[in-house]
């Protein structure tokens, strides 16, 4: 496996005297997600269906036992407690398996979701000094041995679909070894997200963040061993990786998991498994309702859609509920740093559940301030969105990015501006932060700009979001041309498919300008041509 690499070293974004308080309060119980595992085998029926992919179906006891062989696999193969083992691979159950084979195995997961390119999965790989990266054969036409071989010539492969694979889920010689204990609070899972900056940010959670964020759903969303979850979302995102990962091990639950979504197949499979509830962004729900299949699909099931993320307007949600009248349909507002701070309860007004995103969560704490001074606004009023709680990030990777983003109290700045009403209720108004959320997917929108820079007819460029009606934004280039060039918009995505920007990035609208509007200090005025922008679109694209 090459040389020995060290250990993540992250320094707590929280001061001690806090995390202290929610040790003495029992918040944070010393408990890792490893030893819930355990208990959980015992305190749930074992034998019950716990994970579905396709024609796999896996019991709590069948991940128990194929995950500790893996993690043997794995210690076998050089993975030291605080290696990082990075996965590139798409909703499958060998996922999941890998997830809890990489914490048994006392070491670090990084996951990268599949639309990444090379030279993002090169720049994760080497921030994390992962030493091992599992990835599928080829998944939607890419050759992902090639891709992360090229990105990162010495990260050692291991392909999920392989009889080599198969081989280290079947109990060993060594199958009652003991496996490393980690820590509560030793680094777990490290999630990538794409925020103001042109690079993922690496986001440290620990066992003792996770399971904090996975208790404290049970209560909001009504969570019991009986629940059956349909997972769209990657697994590679903070709520799929604990609705699909850490769900169906500590709480019991059914996870059915989608590799790609499929509106027709989302409606069957329904139908078939009798899923409960859905989580995620209104494309799921937009584009179910959009198939003829609907009208004729059993759907009584599904008493609980919870949706999240940028552009969830209370038309969504009453559109959910309209369609779905036996469902109970909220929303729902977290980010990667901070998985859930926010949602509705049980019983709370229906117009709470369709015009707010809810109030806090288990331990979580929300504040507004004004996004200059810092300091708290009146109830009522616009400012920025401070989160704090045991659920939380302890940190980023780089720790230039974690000192921009959380105060000398431990307290998150989340960029968004957001209004908190007279009974607690917060709503997010906007977003300090420049960046385009597509379907889910957070897209810089300063890493687009870069990318578009380097063709060679570009003079200047701003890349700004516009309103989807079914994916919430997409991204639209605004491009100043060299004199004597010309550029379309196929010409602008094949340069960067050629320069390996994923392709959920790439700008979905070309407008040329002769200039760009700028304040008076320089910078491109971007409300103004966001404004055009939807202005040109047209309102039947619109949200």
């Amino acid at each position: 496996m090459g040389e020995s690499r060290d250990a993540l070293d992250v320094s707590s974004s929280v001061p001690a005297e806090v995390r202290d308080q929610w040790s003495a309060t029992g918040v944070w119980a010393g408990e890792t997600l490893t030893a819930r595992l355990s208990a959980a085998t015992a305190a749930f029926d074992a034998t019950a269906t716990c994970l579905v992919q396709g024609d796999v179906r896996l019991s709590l006891q069948d991940l128990d036992r194929k995950s500790a062989a893996l993690a043997r696999g794995l210690v076998s193969r050089g993975v030291e407690p605080g290696a990082v083992v990075a996965h590139q691979l798409p909703n499958w159950w060998q996922a999941v398996v890998l997830s809890w084979a990489v914490l048994r195995a006392g070491a670090v997961l990084a996951p990268i979701t599949p639309a990444l390119r090379a030279s993002e999965v090169g720049w994760i790989l080497e921030r994390t000094r992962a030493r091992l990266a599992v990835v599928p054969r080829v998944f939607r036409g890419v050759d992902h041995v090639e891709l992360v071989g090229s990105a990162r010539a010495d990260t050692s492969l291991l392909v999920a679909d392989s009889p080599e694979f198969d081989a280290l889920l079947a109990p060993g010689e060594e199958s009652d070894g003991a496996l490393p204990e980690p820590g509560a609070g030793d680094p777990a899972v490290i999630l990538f997200t794409s925020g103001t900056t042109a690079g993922p940010k690496g986001v440290v959670h620990t066992h003792e963040t996770l399971r904090c964020e996975t208790d404290s759903l049970v209560a909001p969303h009504g969570i019991t061993p009986r629940d059956c979850l349909l997972l769209p979302m990657p697994l590679t995102h903070v709520a799929g990786f604990v609705y699909g990962v850490l769900f169906p091990a500590l709480l019991g639950t059914k996870v059915v998991l989608m590799d790609r979504w499929d509106p027709a197949e989302a409606l069957r499979t329904i139908e078939r498994e009798r899923v409960t509830f859905m989580i995620g962004t209104p494309v799921f729900l937009r584009t179910m309702l959009d198939r003829p299949e609907f009208t004729e699909a059993d759907l009584s099931s599904l008493r609980l859609w919870s949706m999240g993320g940028a552009g969830v307007t209370p038309d969504n949600v009453r559109e959910a509920s309209a369609a779905l009248p036996a469902c109970w349909c909220k929303r729902t507002y977290g980010s990667t740093e901070y998985p859930t701070a926010t949602t509705s309860y049980p019983g709370d007004p229906p117009e709470k559940c369709e015009e707010t995103d809810g109030r806090e969560i288990g331990s979580a704490r929300v504040r507004i301030v004004d996004p200059v001074t810092g300091a708290d606004v009146p109830t009522g009023w616009q400012g920025e969105v401070l989160l704090r709680g045991p659920e939380m990030c302890v940190g980023y990777l780089d720790v230039d990015e974690q000192t921009a983003a959380f105060d000398a109290e431990g307290w998150f700045r989340t960029g968004d501006t957001g209004v908190r009403d007279e009974d607690g209720y917060l709503t997010i108004v906007g977003r300090i932060k420049d960046i385009i959320i597509r379907g889910g997917e957070n897209i810089s929108a300063r890493e687009v700009e870069e990318a578009v820079a380097l063709h060679p007819a570009v003079a200047d460029v701003a890349v700004v979001r516009m309103p989807d009606r079914v994916m919430g934004e997409k991204a639209c280039a605004y491009v100043v041309l060299v004199p004597g060039q010309t550029l379309s918009l196929e010409a602008l995505t094949s340069h960067l498919a050629a320069g390996g920007l994923a392709a959920y990035k790439w700008p979905e609208r070309l407008e040329i300008r002769d200039e760009l509007p700028r304040t008076d200090s320089g910078k491109v005025r971007k409300p103004d041509l966001e404004a055009e922008v939807t202005g040109l679109i047209g309102p039947e694209t619109r949200p």
